[in-house]
């Protein structure tokens, strides 16, 4: 942006919002850097952050939301909406420079309604937050992402994200009933009330994952819970990976539904969840917790789940295994488990349906570890996390223990990783991304997966909503 576009830009939100909450140029990247992607972080190492808005604005309400899009609107001048930076695919960067629009003061609860179990929540209520005054009223939101601490309600809605506890209550598209959406022209547009409607297209689906692209989620109708009365752990070891698949498979295709079913490879057990539990694991493992309302119906749903492990080659386990993990299930993302430069890491989340979740794991893995040369001493340790009625998803993490000195180099070894996990996943029939979003990670990728036709629908989208393509430029690769 000119100086004097940045300037007439800032004076006008100023008048909106209050000019503290308002901040430009350097002292604006200073404060926002970006999110949590290694995309972010390598870039910022090298003196070249991805994160580079002109100005950055942190409205209080929707009609402040709608008032600065407005604005930017008539300047064409690019949005992009954050939430709590959270992200790991780089979607939250406003690398094209523009205005960011900082949406954690949106942070109000709106209504609580106790007869229907649902809540109005603004976008930008902490998620941690938000679960903690629930919880105060004996209520939960059951979206529990590893990001909990840092991610917002909206953030969630954005990258189409997913918690520990999905198998169960799904993920955060099956928690959302309805959006309050500011659209690219600054009009605000109240979605119905309800989900799966009879009066025309799902609307509120259509933004849900789109990051940003569509327009600014400003508020989130989800439904509630009770906090589960009993929670019941169970753990396994399996003889092999094939053997654990087929107990989940049975167990999600019979109409039982653990909240946690966490199946893990065997470096994913020995090297990462042993360093959490402590328990002496040697191979595949998995984590079972059954939790409801009702305590007699959760231990026979458990006991059916365990017998359903037991006859396809499990061997039990202490269930305190199961307990100190979700008591220690966060401690993964910070030191010394969470990943920090010189390394690269990433995580591929595909997915797939029962009849190819094997290929799906075996071609991701392999092209992951023959993507590149021994020498970089490239680690994977992969899990399945997330169940569905019809098929689960790979959570495969590699870290390189020190990348390239050079960016380019670096950026390069990436890009390899991820090609050919990309590739793998497409070869198996699956789906390149379960939850995380697309951002600038797979970006590149995405034409692969829907082919010219589907990116023509998808920019078709884009076009009848945001013309001007202001709305966070370039992603999706959506112009």
């Amino acid at each position: 942006m000119a100086a004097s576009d940045v300037q007439s830009l800032a004076g006008e939100i100023s008048k909106l919002i209050g000019a503290d909450h308002v901040c430009t140029g350097e002292t604006a990247r200073q404060r926002y850097p970006g999110d949590q992607s290694w995309l972010t972080a390598i870039h910022a190492h090298h003196g070249k952050p991805l994160n580079q808005p002109d100005v950055v604005a942190a409205p209080g309400t929707t009609a402040e939301v709608a008032g600065i899009v407005a604005a930017a609107a008539r300047m064409r001048i690019p949005i992009t909406p954050l939430g709590g930076a959270s992200g790991v695919q780089g979607a939250a960067n406003a690398n094209c420079g523009g205005l960011q629009l900082d949406l954690t003061r949106l942070d109000r609860v709106r209504e609580i309604d106790t007869t229907s179990m649902t809540c109005t929540v603004e976008a930008g209520k902490n998620v941690s937050v938000f679960e903690k005054e629930l919880n105060e009223r004996g209520l939960s939101f059951t979206h529990y992402p590893a990001s909990a601490e840092w991610a917002t309600v909206g953030g969630s809605v954005a990258a189409r994200g997913s918690g520990v506890l999905s198998t169960r209550y799904g993920n955060i598209q099956d928690h959302v009933l309805s959006l309050e959406v500011v659209l690219p022209d600054g009009g605000v547009v109240d979605l119905p009330s309800v989900p799966r409607h009879g009066v025309g297209p799902e609307m509120t689906q259509l933004f849900v994952g789109s990051e940003g692209t569509l327009g600014v989620v400003t508020a989130v109708r989800v439904k509630l819970r009770k906090l589960p009365v009993s929670r019941r752990f169970s753990v396994f070891r399996f003889p092999g990976l094939a053997e654990g698949i087929e107990a989940g498979r049975v167990i999600m295709t019979s109409g039982l539904r653990p909240a946690v079913m966490r199946l893990y490879d065997t470096a994913a057990a020995t090297k990462s969840l042993e360093r959490a539990v402590q328990a002496g694991l040697d191979g595949e493992t998995m984590v079972l917790m059954v939790d409801g309302d009702h305590e007699r119906l959760v231990e026979i749903e458990g006991t059916l789940c365990d017998e359903i492990c037991i006859a396809h080659g499990g061997r039990p386990l202490s269930a305190d295994i199961g307990r100190t993990w979700w008591e220690r299930r966060y401690a993964f993302y910070h030191p010394p488990h969470a990943p920090e430069l010189p390394q690269i890491w990433c995580t591929m989340d595909a997915v797939s349906d029962f009849t190819r979740i094997q290929a799906l794991y075996d071609e991701v893995t392999r092209g992951i570890r023959e993507s590149i040369e021994p020498r970089w001493g490239l680690t994977l340790k992969t899990h399945l996390s997330h169940w569905f009625e019809w098929g689960a998803m790979i959570y495969p993490r590699f870290i390189v223990p020190r990348g390239p000195d050079d960016l380019d180099e670096a950026l390069a070894l990436h890009d390899r990783i991820i090609t050919a996990a990309v590739e793998g996943a497409l070869r198996a029939g699956g789906v390149i991304n379960d939850h995380h979003g697309v951002g600038m990670r797979l970006a590149p990728h995405l034409e692969a997966q829907f082919g010219a036709a589907g990116m023509k629908l998808m920019r078709g989208i884009k076009n009848g909503i945001d013309p001007d393509h202001l709305f966070c430029p370039g992603k999706l690769s959506m112009g």
